[in-house]
């Protein structure tokens, strides 16, 4: 299967500037042009209105790709070229990003395929063609080999995730672009999405146990509108204490990646749990289910977190001051009827003393 409409997204160029990934930027500032990276299209490519690499390319031939690169600033810059797979963040996205991820259903990828990094250092205004040589195995392949070339700054700060590899790429301040590579042998081929759970389980970012399920994509094309709604279920109770859902998400081909359930804000029990997801791409659906099993260590470290963000219950210092108050005014009330009650009955008394006077007159 595959879904041309996701590739101008990508090749687009990926633009990574200032802190962490994902914050918000602290001002409306546009982004330095720090260098810009053209493909430069050949004779076999499919698309000639596609600003990527689209390429029907031939078994046991070599493929050259060229990238122009320009400097149009006033300082020289030495920047990397780096030959990247198409690879499934855990965020539920295809992404051209330098990682180590694998799967063992693909047949070969493009970095195999790819001669290696390459460095150049660029003058002021200054523009250098890069070339990269992309051996095609003499059987072939099936379906669509898709990665990049992620060029960047060699001093940018490569954030890895826990697992080693770097579904998160992460610059301080430094800007990179990456330039789409689909290659394929048969471009009329099409395919059946094929899903596999590969297992779930529990890891602990941040001393927090968090659920997982590894997600493969065992089809060698890039498909999209992936939603998943995943449930954690207490197998002792039967009760569901926590959910997540993805929206529209995307899978490289032949990749994987592992979905993230938080287990929920209420205190819970050492024992097993089942992780269910429910997916759906188009008019496909999956259903996945495994079970796994929460430590008394997890369980603790996980009613730690949820008793630290609880707020303190001050309602009852709230219910004293109201019954307080209440009383005060009631005194307060009773203290001013009886002071106008006194002062009535004094009022009286002047009138007839008043009266009695004005009689003996």
């Amino acid at each position: 299967m595959k879904l041309k409409w996701l590739y101008p997204l990508l090749a687009a160029g990926l633009l990574l500037t200032g802190g962490l990934a994902g914050a918000a930027p602290a001002s409306a500032a546009k982004v330095p042009a720090n260098f810009a990276a053209t493909p430069l299209l050949p004779k076999n490519q499919i698309s000639t209105k596609a600003g990527y690499f689209d390429l029907k390319v031939t078994p046991g031939a070599t493929q050259v790709l060229k990238l122009s690169v320009t400097n149009p600033s006033d300082n020289t810059r030495t920047l990397q070229v780096i030959p990247v797979n198409a690879t499934t963040a855990d965020s539920g996205n295809a992404v051209y990003i330098p990682s180590k991820r694998t799967d063992a259903s693909a047949q070969t990828t493009f970095t195999k395929m790819t001669s290696g990094p390459v460095t150049i250092t660029l003058a002021p205004r200054q523009g250098k063609t890069v070339t990269f040589h992309t051996q095609i195995p003499t059987a072939g392949f099936s379906g669509e080999v898709l990665g990049g070339l992620f060029v960047t700054d060699p001093h940018a700060t490569k954030a890895q995730t826990e697992n080693g590899d770097a579904s998160d790429f992460r610059l301080n301040n430094r800007y990179a672009e990456v330039t789409a590579v689909a290659l394929q042998c048969q471009p009329n081929q099409t395919f059946r999405t094929q899903l596999k759970l590969a297992g779930v389980g529990v890891r602990q970012p941040n001393t927090h146990p968090t659920a997982f399920a590894r997600i493969r994509n065992l089809t060698p094309a890039l498909f999209g509108r992936m939603d998943i709604a995943a449930r954690v279920m207490q197998n002792s109770t039967g009760k569901q204490i926590a959910t997540e859902n993805l929206h529209n998400g995307s899978m490289a081909p032949n990749s994987w990646f592992d979905y993230q359930v938080g287990l929920g804000s209420k205190k819970l029990t050492a024992g097993k749990y089942t992780l269910k997801l429910h997916v759906t791409s188009g008019k496909r659906t999956w259903n996945f289910s495994g079970t796994f099993t929460l430590t008394r260590k997890q369980i603790a470290e996980h009613n730690s977190v949820i008793k630290s963000d609880e707020q303190p219950a001050y309602w009852w210092l709230w219910l004293l001051l109201f019954l307080f108050l209440s009383l005060l005014l009631i005194i307060g009330a009773y203290l001013l009827g009886k002071r106008r009650s006194r002062d009535d009955d004094d009022d009286d008394d002047s009138d007839d003393s008043q009266s009695t006077n004005d009689t003996h007159a």
